[in-house]
């Protein structure tokens, strides 16, 4: 029998070192398999760094940016400025019908009507923010140069302290006026200004404490983190819109019971009213005579003058008698009827 000689083949890794001819020759993988192997670095080749990680993001007072970010969300809705515009149009209106003794109601005025009549109660408030919000702007630049030198930091923590005080001060007093009417105040929006205007003030004396420590302390950590230093300002900035918002109703109200002053004193100058019935309507008022009339063809028997228009809303007449005064002499409410035939005259001037 003729002998076969088998060989055997090594399917064992080449063990050498790296670099040798048994390492740099691969074996060759099957079709479809992707070869893992890392190559290795050519000789005298080097390798970058990982890149380093990202600092974390600063934390310190939230931004001016953000400020406004969380203001936007509260006053950009549509429906909010409307129902704004409403309100303060609304006690705009009552507070000059309530002057003669007219309740808002009955005039039936539409939302429309309220909206127009809201630009005189929001114009003034509306401009008093803008300028004061400038004065704060200019007010933040100047303290931020101050800060620069140590002489101005110590005035500034002076400064500080003294606006904390004063602004603990109004805002307690602010406070006490919600609950109790002041017997003092120096002014009819003192009391609604106070609670806005004093944490405001307490809120920026904190701030400018903790600059100032900041400043003559290098590195020093903030007295609180970014979360809960935004939960505050977001605290103290809705008490500002809260009082904003009292103070505004409270100007709104004084505005329309003015406007209706201003109209009892010239009262002449209204359209006057002759108003004929067919019935008496016993409008027993200073300065209105009532005439009967006669005639076989007479399709009114009662004859009013001396009558003074106010306005006609909601399918009425309000008027007053030409010698109203408050307390004393009543507002009169007419249907604009068939029933009635009214003349109207110029007022005098």
């Amino acid at each position: 029998m003729t002998g076969v000689t088998i060989r055997a083949v090594s399917t064992q890794a080449p063990t050498g070192p790296p670099g040798s001819a048994d390492d740099s020759a691969r074996a060759p993988l099957p079709d479809g398999v992707a070869d893992g192997r890392a190559d290795p670095p050519a000789a005298g080749a080097t390798t970058d760094p990982p890149p380093a990680a990202a600092p974390p993001p600063e934390e310190g007072v939230p931004s001016a940016r953000r400020a406004l970010e969380l203001v936007g969300l509260v006053v950009a809705p549509t429906t909010l400025v409307t129902a704004l515009a409403y309100y303060f149009g609304w006690v705009l209106t009552n507070s000059r019908a309530r002057y003669f003794g007219i309740d808002a109601s009955a005039l039936g005025y539409s939302t429309q009507d309220y909206l127009l009549r809201s630009a005189d109660a929001l114009f003034v408030p509306l401009g008093a923010v803008i300028v004061l919000a400038l004065a704060i702007v200019s007010l933040h630049a100047a303290v931020t140069r101050v800060m620069e030198g140590e002489q101005g930091r110590r005035r500034l923590r002076v400064a500080a302290r003294g606006a904390i005080g004063v602004g603990a001060l109004l805002f307690a007093f602010g406070v006490v006026a919600v609950f109790e009417p002041v017997t003092f105040s120096p002014h009819y929006l003192f009391a609604s200004s106070s609670p806005g205007v004093g944490i405001a003030l307490v809120a920026y004396g904190v701030h400018l404490l903790e600059r100032v420590r900041a400043a003559d302390s290098k590195g020093r950590s903030p007295l609180a983190d970014v979360t809960t230093r935004r939960a505050a300002v977001a605290l103290v900035a809705l008490l500002i819109v809260l009082s904003g918002f009292w103070t505004a109703s409270e100007y709104a109200d004084a505005l329309g019971r003015g406007r209706a002053q201003s109209l009892a004193a010239g009262l002449g100058g209204q359209p006057s009213v002759t108003v004929f019935s067919p019935r008496r309507l016993h409008i027993d008022a200073p300065g209105v005579t009532e005439r009967r009339l006669t005639g076989r063809d007479r399709a009114y028997g009662y004859r009013y003058a001396g009558l003074r228009m106010l306005v006609r809303s909601n399918g009425k007449y309000f008027l007053v008698p030409d010698g109203w005064r408050r307390g004393v002499s009543p507002a009169i409410v007419l249907a604009d009827s068939a029933d009635y035939r009214f003349e109207f005259g110029s007022g005098r001037r």
